[in-house]
């Protein structure tokens, strides 16, 4: 018995060293500016399920589109802070979420814009987007908040919580 507990904490020791000796990931950026890409090409449904939110309908304004999830307070600040941009440029910038969950939590995800009275679609992303390896790079974190201009080319892209004023910002730059 006394073996099996030396052994036991032989192992404890060595897989505490093994992790103070690795190296910590690199962290993730929280802002990258992105130079002007191909227009993106993209199409998730809405999630009231009577329409499309694409690259066609989104063409022709500069258009913001945060990435969220209905269980973050980040992604619920994203939102409002959308909202706020949408409020301001009326008929001169386009908003637009995109929730990366299941396609199941729809129920959850209209409650969500209901009760944050979002006044921009909302569609629901697919499993790719959710892996990061949708049109958009990686952008499966959230928040995270991308700006198309009126070509539907990426210019700006933000990981994490987008301010308003950061957003501003970056409209006036475009």
């Amino acid at each position: 018995m006394v073996a099996r507990a030396g052994r036991i904490g032989v192992v404890a020791m060595l897989c505490a060293l093994a992790d103070c000796a690795s190296e910590p990931p690199p962290p993730q950026p929280v802002f990258a500016s992105v130079v002007k890409s191909a227009p993106v090409r993209f199409q998730y449904q809405l999630i009231d399920g009577k329409g499309w939110l694409g690259a066609e309908t989104m063409h022709g304004r500069p258009s913001l589109i945060g990435f969220i999830t209905t269980y973050d307070m980040a992604s619920q600040a994203q939102a409002r802070f959308l909202n706020g941009i949408l409020q301001k440029h009326v008929g001169k910038v386009q908003v637009a979420a995109i929730v990366l969950e299941r396609a199941d939590n729809r129920p959850l995800v209209i409650a969500f814009r209901d009760g944050l009275g979002l006044g921009f679609p909302v569609a629901m992303g697919d499993a790719d987007l959710i892996g990061g390896r949708g049109p958009f790079g990686d952008v499966h974190a959230v928040p995270a908040t991308v700006l198309l201009d009126t070509e539907g080319r990426l210019v700006w892209k933000k990981l994490g919580l987008a301010t308003e004023e950061e957003i501003e910002k970056a409209l006036r730059e475009l």
